[in-house]
């Protein structure tokens, strides 16, 4: 048994696609670990079997054109994967986006936090440029819901694109999600005497590294928040609305930014997903479940190696080399040697069961 059909094998537990789908599911992750890029044409020239590289990339073309995926299966399978997914999870929900000639490529995604990274769950093509408005944000949180339950959220991260009254009606009162929400500066809250004032004034004397938060909920888009801050070491102050009187408010927004972190390694750090030259919006959505899941190997392949050998600290004390990098150049290199190194392999699958 190659390579190829002993991951099948082990995908076939969590995914009923028909046996051919399978095996280019399994063919697909497995070259995208050896030319770490979504481009067709490269993708097609390392992709197993004997055909012709044209064959390939009609075969390609074909899966992504046609086949139908479950996006809850996807959802499902990463879920189990994830360390510790039986506990609540702390979710980040962020953007990616960039521009293919005239096509505007932009995905709203949902993702669990974990130790530096998030593991994408959810995602959502938006056929625009620019911000996600409410409804998306709110279908695409419902989506998580009806799958994994209300109970499943231990709190919701975002930045400053996820605002405003009716976002914030849907958190504090439709669902009760326990959010950290960083927002603008110039938003205005009530004082406690009277007025309004713009949020920054309440945070104006603090020193850099400092955190402040107000003692009492304010009101902010006609809903009654708490409000932390602190001054980041560039000077610019990082405000935080959230439904909770919670000292770690600021450290817990911080792990927003391990969303973007996933993001860096769908794209210039990883697989380089710039690289696609897929213009229907449906087949990039396909692209990215792909992707996801050949994510998810190579970091849970890097965590499980830096468990049994830690990754050396530089002097500034930042790892030499990140887990899902780590896990990249292993996965990279067994799919590579094949037969020669089949035991090794076998070990890394095992990674992908939720057993």
């Amino acid at each position: 048994m190659n390579k190829e059909q002993i991951l099948k094998e082990e995908l076939k537990v969590y995914f009923d696609w028909h046996g051919a789908r399978l095996m280019f599911l399994a063919m697909f992750i497995s070259t995208l670990f050896i030319v770490r890029s979504v481009n067709f044409t490269k993708i097609a020239n390392k992709f197993p079997g004997f055909s012709s590289q044209k064959s390939k990339y009609k075969r390609i073309q074909r899966f992504f054109r046609f086949f139908e995926i479950d996006y809850i299966q996807i959802a499902k399978f990463i879920a189990c994967i994830v360390p510790h997914s039986s506990k609540r999870w702390i979710l980040s929900i962020d953007r990616t986006n960039w521009k293919f000639g005239f096509i505007n490529i932009n995905i709203l995604t949902l993702g669990i936090v974990y130790e530096g990274i998030a593991f994408p769950l959810l995602w959502v093509m938006l056929d625009k440029r620019g911000n996600s408005n409410t409804q998306e944000r709110i279908d695409l949180l419902n989506q998580f819901i009806d799958i994994f339950g209300l109970g499943k959220i231990e709190c919701l991260l975002a930045d400053r694109e996820f605002i405003g009254e009716r976002w914030f009606d849907y958190l504090l009162n439709t669902t009760k999600i326990n959010f950290r929400i960083r927002i603008k500066n110039c938003e205005y809250i009530n004082k406690l005497h009277g007025g309004n004032s713009p949020v920054k004034n309440f945070f104006r004397n603090i020193k850099i590294g400092q955190i402040k938060n107000l003692k009492s909920k304010r009101l902010l888009w006609n809903h009654y928040v708490f409000i932390s801050g602190i001054k980041s070491s560039d000077g610019s102050l990082v405000i935080i609305a959230t439904n909770e009187k919670i000292e770690t408010c600021i450290k817990d927004y911080a792990k927003r930014w391990e969303i973007e972190t996933l993001f860096k390694c769908l794209k210039s750090s990883g697989f380089n997903f710039e690289d696609t030259h897929l213009r229907d919006i449906e087949r990039i959505k396909k692209l990215m479940a792909l992707l996801s899941i050949a994510f998810c190997w190579a970091y849970l392949t890097g965590d499980w190696k830096h468990k049994k050998n830690p990754i050396k600290l530089k002097t500034h004390g930042r790892k030499e080399i990140s887990v899902f990098r780590l896990g990249l150049d292993i996965l990279g290199e067994l799919i590579f040697f094949g037969e020669k190194r089949i035991k090794e392999y076998r070990k890394v699958i095992q990674l992908l069961s939720c057993t």
